[in-house]
This record gives C-alpha cells, sequence and structure tokens, in this order.
C-alpha cells in the first residue's frame, strides 16, 4: 500500500464538529447530516469522563473534533 493510500479524508459535523471519514453519511454522535470539509484544528479526546477539555468544550462522546468548522 503506498503512503497515498494510506491518508484518510476527513470532514466536520457542523452541529457537533466530530470528525468522520468522508464516506460517512451521518454523524455518529449527533445525528446531522451537515458536513463540511473545511475546518482548523483537531482536538483528540480519549477519556471524556476525567477530561477537563471535554467538560469544558461540552463533549460527551470519545473522538477527534475539529476547532473550528467553516
Amino acid at each position: 500500500m503506498s503512503r497515498k493510500e494510506q491518508n484518510t479524508t476527513f470532514k466536520a459535523c457542523k452541529k457537533c464538529s466530530y470528525l468522520v471519514e468522508s464516506g460517512v453519511l451521518k454523524c455518529p454522535v449527533c445525528g446531522s447530516v451537515n458536513f463540511s470539509i473545511e475546518y482548523e484544528g483537531l482536538i483528540i479526546i480519549l477519556d471524556k469522563d476525567n477530561s477537563e477539555v471535554a467538560k469544558k468544550l461540552k463533549k460527551s462522546t470519545n473522538g477527534k473534533y475539529a476547532i473550528k468548522v467553516y
């Protein structure tokens, strides 16, 4: 497998900022179908129950989140 084939394109949910692979049609966190391929930054939450960042940002699911979605 070439390096180019390993790259995954993500898109960000416009409602909750959760990042999903480009082929996903519905956000697994909030159920929205509105996505954007334009976003800035990345936050990865590994332990939502013990994460101060997750609490501050009100994220209730572990995963990757965009900081700003356009």
